[in-house]
């Protein structure tokens, strides 16, 4: 896994990848991604506990801009992975 470190100064232009159902589903799909040698950030997954009727914020899974396609790509093929995984497990 190559992750580069930003040097003092550098500026990122993050964007947001996907909204997870929950903070530990987002922190498997970073997990996906720096394996794919993507840079990533969850951001929010503290904040998923709701007040009243008042929903919380869900965390977030967060790129750099020009990483935005790969990491589409990438989640998208870990997605298929659990899909196909479940389906078997669910046969008799």
């Amino acid at each position: 896994m190559s992750t580069r470190t930003p040097k003092e100064g550098e500026t990122h232009n993050l964007v947001r990848l996907a909204t997870a159902a929950n903070p530990f589903q987002a922190h498997i799909w970073q997990q996906a991604l720096q394996e794919e040698g993507i840079r990533c950030q969850v951001l929010g997954d503290y904040l998923d506990a709701g007040i009243g009727d008042i929903p919380g914020i869900g965390a977030e899974v967060w790129v750099e801009a020009g990483d935005l396609e790969r990491a589409e790509k990438t989640l998208r093929q870990h997605q298929d992975r659990i899909e196909k995984a479940t389906l078997l497990d669910e046969k008799p």
